[in-house]
């Protein structure tokens, strides 16, 4: 591969909170112009007006996964030479092969550190383009990124306590008989099941990973005999998510989750 540096960043996740996390820790860290994309089909629409140097893109996403949207960028002329690598917690070997044969460039692990993230990236790109130099730092960055975490770490907490009444409104609309609710609490539940991983939070993210399985089954079987046990099982799993929130948001001993357990990041 012939010399060449990356400046430009783009990342792409469905989790706004995990996207705040990557575009502080790789523009205040590493110097990099960050920008960001909830979705693949936004991904694709920002990388085709302004081409990013590489895409850093999670893997599942609804509607456009991140396998999905690199098999779309490499069938564009204007897009397929961009550079991906994808941020995920499925590093099985098979896994790791189907997305380098998909045309990534290599695989970032959930859970990761995000004080260590844009080392991890400039890695994978001087692997392939032997970059000369080092990775850019700044002094004062590590403390910034931190205290930026810290904060919205307190805000997930109290958005997933806000979240805990909606799903508990969208389950009444279940009970009634609405299955497009069934969707809506699994959006929900996804997104904190993502971001209380990688907020430090495995309790928090557990309940959300225990919704959207009573989700899924719930779906499969919605008319069956089995669907009230199915709805009492999601009030149940509800009820567990708001008591361990209440838990972690009063817990003195819990600074930031981030920065005192190594295993941040997402099944995801």
């Amino acid at each position: 591969m012939p010399m060449r540096k990356c400046q430009s960043v783009l990342y792409v996740d469905d989790d706004p909170d995990i996207c705040e996390v990557v575009r502080s820790s790789l523009c205040l860290l590493s110097g990099y112009d960050v920008r960001t994309a909830d979705s693949g089909e936004r991904a694709i629409a920002i990388a085709s007006e302004q081409p990013p140097d590489l895409i850093l893109m999670d893997v599942m996403m609804p509607d456009l996964d991140g396998p999905s949207t690199l098999k779309r960028m490499r069938a564009s002329a204007a897009l397929a030479e961009i550079p991906v690598i994808f941020l995920t917690a499925k590093v099985l070997p098979a896994e790791i092969a189907y997305f380098l044969n998909l045309g990534a460039i290599g695989i970032i692990r959930k859970p990761f550190d995000p004080l260590q993230l844009g080392s991890e990236v400039f890695t994978l790109w001087r692997k392939v383009y032997e970059t000369e130099g080092g990775v850019p730092r700044k002094s004062d960055a590590q403390a910034q990124v931190q205290a930026q975490v810290k904060s919205l770490t307190d805000n997930f907490l109290q958005r997933t306590g806000a979240d805990v009444d909606v799903l508990r409104a969208m389950i009444e609309r279940v009970r009634h008989g609405d299955r497009v609710a069934l969707e809506e609490i699994h959006g929900v539940a996804h997104s904190i099941n993502g971001a209380g991983a990688m907020f430090g939070f495995p309790e928090v993210s557990a309940s959300g990973r225990a919704i959207e399985h009573s989700v899924e089954e719930a779906i499969a079987s919605f008319s069956s005999a089995g669907a009230s046990r199915l709805l009492q099982q999601l009030v149940d799993c509800t009820e567990t998510l708001a008591q361990r929130v209440w838990t972690a948001g009063h817990s003195s001993s819990r600074t930031s989750g981030m920065f005192q357990e190594k295993s941040i990041g997402g099944d995801k």
